[in-house]
């Protein structure tokens, strides 16, 4: 495998074609390895991207409110949230990650995924807190919320978070299936406030990229019956969108 970082950034050079291209010399051994590593690092770094333009929106606009992911497999986008938060002194935010911590549950729905079976991208509870406290920011300030949705996330949970006025600034939501998706669309409806950010992860996932299935179809279930309206916000690859929910008075 190529452990360098040549081909996953881009290069500008003053001749054409203007940008450094890999020739079939470069490719010569590109391996099924080398690919995997190549699409992980340049999509870490476009939601990494998201993550500093997110918190950059949520304190130039004064959200006030609480981070929430919901599907936290290997805590990538959870660490970058923290480290964000922590760039912006964001000290009174708390960070809520709701996971099976099993892996997917039961697959209903029919994804082109064939990965997607019961029990894959499972990151335990313990390896979780692992990469957590190894990563050292607003430790004490995270909370894990165990269980598959449609059981763990109920109207009791909902009214605790009510009770303690716990809004939300932003999800990620990157729960993968069309079933996982719904419980949690219904979960954050009255957690959510003007300015709350939304980013769905999978959006164009796992569906052939279709709007009308998976997490998209769940999402626009919800735009239909939620109060709020959200307007299309930042662009996340091509897999992904953020949205900013707002009132329309």
């Amino acid at each position: 495998m190529n452990n360098s970082n040549e081909y996953t950034q881009t290069q500008p050079i003053l001749q054409e074609p203007w940008v450094k291209l890999a020739n079939g010399s470069d490719l010569e051994n590109w391996s099924r390895q080398d690919e995997i590593a190549y699409n992980q690092t340049n999509r870490q770094c476009q939601k990494l991207a998201f993550f500093m333009q997110a918190f950059d929106f949520l304190t130039d606009n004064k959200i006030e409110g609480d981070y929430h992911e919901y599907g936290c497999h290997r805590v990538r986008t959870f660490r970058m949230a923290l480290t964000e938060a922590r760039r912006h002194n964001l000290e009174s935010m708390k960070f809520f990650a709701f996971d099976s911590f099993e892996g997917l549950p039961a697959v209903e729905s029919q994804p082109s995924h064939q990965v997607w079976q019961q029990g894959a991208l499972k990151t335990a509870q313990e390896e979780f807190w692992h990469l957590i406290k190894e990563h050292g920011i607003y430790v004490d300030s995270c909370q894990t919320i165990a269980g598959f949705y449609k059981e763990r996330l109920t109207p009791e949970l909902q009214q605790s978070f009510l009770a303690k006025n716990n809004k939300i600034a932003l999800a990620c939501i990157d729960c993968d299936l069309y079933e996982s998706a719904v419980p949690v669309f219904e979960f954050i409806e009255p957690l959510l406030q003007e300015g709350s950010l939304l980013y769905i992860d999978d959006l164009f996932t796992g569906y052939k990229g279709s709007p009308v299935k998976g997490v998209a179809k769940a999402f626009a279930e919800f735009q239909q019956k939620s109060r709020f309206k959200f307007a299309p916000h930042i662009q996340v690859g091509w897999w992904g969108r953020s949205f900013i929910t707002y009132l329309d008075d």
